[in-house]
């Protein structure tokens, strides 16, 4: 059994949670700190003629509730089982909603033992599952299995016989530092042209690069050698694979993300420091991302899939953030930094995706070199009619047929060679036989 520590610390706010937000009633936001309380608690502080009243508020409504909280500010203050530092536009987000009378501000609230937060070791593990599933790929995989894509490349195809099975990552230390409150906000890009929308309030660990503290969370790690004792053909684990997974998968995401975000110069800034950020690390660390937030190209293989759609939107703290970037460290159980024993690969962009043809309705939708699939309608001498969906068949001259025998009926891939417009006419070539 082969001990490790890994050092994971956050470059920008990471947020993960319970899945839940806290209700209206449950904090209060005054200067710069969020306050977190429990209504019984809240209750049971207030002078005894003000619980009587406080309990007719909660029977009408959570707005009454709400109105009620905020007057009593130094209770809720009182009975505070935890706070949290509150960024400048969180605290602006707060006072704007309160202040309008419109809903009150949504906020995520950190996974926590007791009154303290943590990391899961779970949220750090699937991040490098992802990161090891992506280096050990065929890039421009046709996938769109995930479980039979993963069994395929990690070698197994029962749970038992899982590799990440001898992978164990442990749950984070507790967390001395306090959390911060960001604003964060959907950003969507769509013809060059970014807009924003739907802001809440996230209570995140806070980042090096973000917030200027460093809060450090160790994750014991053990690789049981006793599992390839049964098991002598799945996939290998070590240190070194991982640091060089995470650098090839998570090196690319960086490079997308910063192309993808150049015209947001907050954002922008926020890339070039974590770009700067990667390459100065020493052999033993790399960058991964993990966490809500950090979107779908850092928590799936889309990259290396043939038909996966870029997503258009990014979820960014107000002064333009990032969330979920963290770096870590390895270090072996004598504490001292791993030695690596596989090629570090160079950070490099992600493979470029194949642009997706839009499905065709009629004869002017169609683009030289677009592939369609269709069904063989009529088979003459001079080659055969193909059905793609627009309401008029294509022919498939038998000098594009490859010399390949269609029947009707036949499903084919076929690549548009000539559009004439004129002539209610297009021609096809067949790429292949589908069945």
């Amino acid at each position: 059994m082969a001990e490790y520590r890994f050092q994971l610390t956050p470059l920008t706010p990471l947020h993960v949670g319970t899945g839940e937000s806290l209700e209206p009633f449950e904090y209060v936001v005054a200067g710069d700190t969020l306050y977190r309380f429990t209504l019984d608690n809240f209750l049971l502080a207030l002078p005894r003629q003000e619980q009587a009243r406080f309990v007719e508020v909660v029977e009408r409504s959570v707005p009454a509730t709400r109105r009620f909280v905020s007057e009593h500010v130094d209770v809720a203050v009182r009975v505070a089982r935890f706070t949290a530092n509150v960024s400048p536009a969180a605290c602006a987000l707060y006072d704007g909603r309160m202040e309008g009378g419109v809903a009150h501000p949504e906020v995520l609230a950190c996974i926590r033992t007791g009154e303290r937060p943590y990391i899961p070791g779970s949220s750090l593990k699937g991040a490098l599952r992802t990161a090891l599933l992506y280096h050990a790929m065929e890039k421009d995989n046709p996938a769109d299995d995930a479980r039979r894509l993963e069994q395929t490349v990690f070698g197994f195809r029962t749970v038992q016989e899982d590799p990440f099975r001898a992978f164990k990552v442990g749950d984070g230390d507790l967390l001395e530092s306090r959390t911060r409150v960001h604003a964060v906000a959907v950003h969507t890009r769509k013809a060059g042209h970014w807009s924003e929308d739907v802001a809440v309030l996230v209570e995140t660990v806070p980042g090096m690069l973000s917030d200027n503290v460093e809060a450090a969370s160790a994750h014991a790690v053990t690789f049981d050698a006793d599992f390839y004792r049964y098991h002598e053909h799945a996939f290998p684990f070590s240190p070194g694979a991982v640091l060089a997974a995470c650098r090839d998968f998570y090196g690319a995401h960086l490079t997308a993300e910063r192309e993808f975000t150049r015209a947001l110069p907050q954002t922008a800034a926020a890339y070039d420091a974590l770009a700067a950020r990667a390459v100065s690390l020493p052999a033993h660390a790399c960058l991964v991302r993990l966490a809500w937030g950090s979107g779908r190209d850092a928590t799936t293989v889309a990259y290396a899939l043939q038909d996966a759609r870029s997503p258009t939107s990014r979820r960014l703290t107000a002064d333009g953030f990032p969330l979920g970037w963290a770096e870590l460290a390895i270090f072996d159980a004598e504490d001292q930094p791993v030695t690596v024993e596989v090629a570090m690969p160079a950070v490099s962009a992600p493979p470029a995706r194949k642009p997706r043809d839009v499905q065709p309705h009629k004869l002017q939708d169609l683009k030289v070199g677009m592939l369609l699939e269709g069904t063989v309608r009529s088979v003459v001498d001079f080659g055969a009619f193909v059905d793609v969906g627009i309401g008029r068949d294509g022919l498939i001259h038998t000098s594009q047929l490859g010399g390949q025998r269609v029947n009707v009926g036949t499903r084919v891939r076929v690549e548009v060679i000539r559009v004439e417009i004129e002539r209610n006419h297009f021609g096809l070539r067949l790429v292949e036989v589908v069945h």
